[in-house]
């Protein structure tokens, strides 16, 4: 893919993350690789408002190829690409029901969406490191390493990574459902999960 391509590609999913309400207002930050080199959101920008000189081009090692400020996030982002070489795409988000969740300590692990089970089964939550800090890099990259696709980091937010940007964003969208879905649930009443013999089915549909 082309340097054209791959811009509009980040502009446009950083745009529908932003009009999902997952990075209100200059929260998150979006990245895709190609090759060597990583395509980040700028630092400080708006996903909603991003334009070609708002994707800032690092190598593996952080250094900088177009002279754009990247997101204080790059750590994490060039961490998660390093442990995981099948993950080519990482958007990273502040949706309030999702980091109702961090903010909690609270993984999203109740069984009560088939759709989330097989997708995820669960999402971890890392323990709180400063945002932007190698610290942080390295907790939230252990669990991309060990096979997760997406984390919660305590009292910040959730990172998801993926294949593409477009697969990315639907496991937000659908990380974002459950979390609505069980804030819904927890006003209307008592929430009834699924039992591990439901569950235990919803898992062997993988095959």
């Amino acid at each position: 893919m082309n340097k054209e391509d791959i811009l509009k590609d980040v502009i446009y999913w950083a745009g529908r993350s932003y009009k999902a309400k997952m990075a209100p207002a200059t929260s998150g930050n979006i990245s895709r690789i190609e090759g060597d080199t990583v395509f980040l959101s700028r630092s400080g920008v708006c996903l909603g408002d991003m334009w070609n000189e708002d994707v800032s081009e690092l190598d593996l090692n952080g250094n900088v190829l177009n002279g754009v400020k990247p997101s204080s996030e790059k750590l994490m982002h060039l961490e998660i690409y390093k442990k995981r070489p099948d993950i080519k795409a990482i958007i990273h988000i502040h949706c309030p029901y999702v980091t109702s969740f961090a903010v909690c300590h609270k993984k999203m692990d109740e069984p009560i969406l088939p759709e989330f089970i097989f997708n995820f089964g669960a999402v971890p939550s890392a323990k709180y490191a400063l945002p932007s800090s190698m610290e942080l890099a390295n907790e939230v990259s252990e669990y991309f390493k060990n096979g997760n696709n997406a984390v919660l980091m305590e009292n910040h937010g959730l990172v998801a990574g993926g294949a593409t940007l477009k697969e990315v964003f639907y496991r937000l969208e659908s990380i974002q459902a459950y979390a609505k879905t069980y804030f819904a649930a927890k006003f209307l009443g008592k929430i009834h999960t699924l039992n591990k013999d439901e569950i235990k089915k919803i898992q062997n549909l993988k095959g």
